[in-house]
């Protein structure tokens, strides 16, 4: 180089993290869930920010406060990239109607059937059973997964992969919006955009 100059290299550029919002109908399962998958996945393409809603359960309500968080948090330039609901099934009567509006605000809704919990077992184990809500509580905590509605310390977030595994084999058309076969549970989608994908 002319006058005996170097050039210094130049750093690649950081892309930002994508921020995913993430808005729950449980209050505490669901966003201890999240949280603990983020600090294990650590993954330096999306970042999930949790919001757990009080709005009873009651899927429509859900879809309706992250419209109302997604389009807040863009006024602040504080956007998101991509925003998701996770609900149960239940007896939701509103439902169709949750999926309709999220579809129209180009939200990802995430239904679990029965519900949450029949994610949360296939971290322990791979077993297809239909199960009440009642054996299904019974069972996670059995297997040491949660103790009342708090997640174990000790939860096996590593299995993470095979539960997204056994999710798929039982429902391989899911897609956000969709109400799968009981057991089922759209979660790994949210685990592939928390991922970068």
């Amino acid at each position: 180089m002319a006058g005996g100059q170097r050039r210094r290299p130049t750093r690649p550029h950081r892309q930002p993290a994508r921020r995913i919002l993430v808005v729950t109908e449980g209050t505490r399962t669901e966003p201890q869930y999240v949280e603990g998958l983020n600090r294990y996945l650590r993954s330096r393409g999306a970042t999930a920010i949790v919001k757990p809603v009080s709005v009873g359960k009651d899927p429509l309500k859900v879809v309706q406060k992250c419209v109302e968080k997604r389009d807040e948090a863009a006024q602040n330039d504080k956007g998101y990239d991509e925003s998701v609901c996770l609900v149960d099934v239940d007896e939701h009567q509103t439902l169709p109607a949750a999926v309709q509006l999220a579809e129209r605000e180009g939200i990802r809704l995430l239904i679990s059937n029965l519900k949450f919990e029949a994610w949360l077992r296939w971290h322990a184990e791979d077993k297809r059973s239909v199960l009440t809500s009642t054996q299904l509580d019974d069972l996670v905590a059995k297997l040491g997964l949660v103790k009342g509605k708090i997640l174990s310390q000790s939860f096996p977030f590593h299995h993470v992969h095979s539960a997204s595994v056994t999710a798929r084999a039982i429902d391989p058309e899911m897609r956000p919006g969709r109400k799968g076969p009981n057991p089922s549970s759209a979660m790994p989608i949210l685990v592939e955009l928390m991922q970068g994908a």
